[in-house]
């Protein structure tokens, strides 16, 4: 078993060959995890049994370039996925996947579904860890899915009016699908799509089997003895249903090993995530050349500080900031959410001089930080910001 928490798929995309989050069997935040852990049971996702994609057609598979699947995903609109932000953000870093395949009961036959690429990645701004909640992203595709077959469909999300109805309360039964290991440790993915029912748990029940950690109200857990989500299903779904009709209720996220008796999995809370989805999915791309920030004429003291927030719009691919001109030695820094020191930022340059650019890609939607301090004093100094 892993004693450690583990999130539940396989790299981010960018390092695909490295066992890093969601998924895979390296074990995270080991440091947390009590020694007397008792070992988990070696069974299907994990306690499961096949399916198929047209039971479940809002499954999608995010694998590299060359297919290897390393988490999943599920279809809310022809051109958007929702997966969980580990399976994208690795230590701050957004990364695209390789593809998504949509259409496929078997992983094997990723070339008979549809394949699309990604454009751009959006993540729930905050994100630290995945045991520490705001596990979510979206997916915009490069081209929209056919959703007119029976194999490739969206599914509706869980809103706060259908949480508060009790479409997911303590002891409804939801169903988690994926190709994710079928056992905790594991190595080796199935071939064809698995699902398994869990039973939701209250996160007071939840909170009491992870002392050490801190279970937020944008979590969801789920446990059945002997079955659970596992390495490989991150980002995937967790279903309930609603009337007759299946919805989306959570994001395959974390837990401690795999179908352990004493630690439920965990999972995104879709409906914590509502109002971020409509709004990036509704949000419109912002016009070429946005600029955000422009100051002129700044001076400092060695050591000193100027920061300016930024709103950075849904949409953006990049956030670039340059500084220029004057005189002496200031140092750029860019923060998202927080002021930044000189020990905490996403980009600092640290060049001689004045001339520093910050470009960073994919950057989340709300408040980030341009700041400049003086490494001398420094006088003259410009500061841009712009979006694409």
């Amino acid at each position: 078993m892993l004693s450690g928490q583990v999130v539940r798929g396989w790299a981010a995309a960018s390092v695909l060959s490295l066992l890093v989050v969601g998924c895979g069997p390296q074990e995270k935040r080991e440091e947390q995890a009590p020694a007397e852990a008792p070992a988990s049971t070696a069974q299907d996702i994990v306690g499961g049994t096949n399916t198929t994609i047209a039971e479940n057609p809002w499954q999608v598979s995010l694998q590299s370039s060359s297919g290897s699947h390393f988490c999943g995903g599920s279809i809310i609109d022809a051109n958007w996925i929702l997966t969980a932000q580990h399976c994208v953000n690795s230590g701050g870093s957004i990364s695209k996947p390789g593809r998504v395949v949509a259409g496929i009961t078997k992983r094997s036959g990723s070339s008979a579904g549809q394949i699309r690429t990604v454009s751009q990645v959006f993540v729930v701004p905050g994100y630290v860890d995945a045991n520490i909640g705001k596990d979510a992203a979206l997916l915009k595709l490069s081209s929209p899915l056919d959703l007119s077959g029976p194999n490739a469909k969206a599914i509706p999300i869980v809103t706060a009016a259908d949480a508060a109805a009790g479409v997911t309360n303590p002891g409804v039964i939801s169903r988690v699908t994926g190709w994710g290991t079928l056992s905790s440790g594991s190595s080796s993915l199935p071939d064809t799509l698995q699902t398994v029912d869990v039973a939701l748990l209250s996160n007071a029940q939840a909170q009491s089997s992870y002392p050490d950690e801190t279970i937020t109200a944008d979590q969801l857990a789920a446990a059945s003895p002997g079955k659970d989500s596992c390495q490989g299903d991150s980002g995937g779904p967790l279903t309930v249903l609603k009337g007759g009709t299946r919805v989306l209720a959570g994001i395959v996220s974390w837990g401690y090993g795999c179908a352990d008796a004493q630690y439920p999995g965990l999972y995104g809370r879709v409906s914590s995530f509502e109002s971020w989805i409509n709004s990036t999915i509704n949000g419109t791309t912002p016009p070429p050349g946005t600029t955000l920030l422009e100051k002129t004429g700044l001076s400092g003291a060695s050591g000193s500080f100027t920061h300016f927030a930024i709103t950075v719009p849904a949409g953006a691919a990049t956030l670039t900031v340059v500084q220029s001109g004057g005189t002496g030695d200031s140092d750029l820094y860019v923060r998202q959410g927080s002021q930044p020191t000189t020990t905490a930022y996403n980009c600092r340059p640290y060049t001689s001089g004045n001339a520093e650019t910050c470009t960073l890609n994919s950057p989340a939607a709300g408040t980030w930080y341009v700041s400049v301090r003086g490494y001398t004093s420094f006088s003259g100094v410009s500061v841009k910001a712009t979006v694409p």
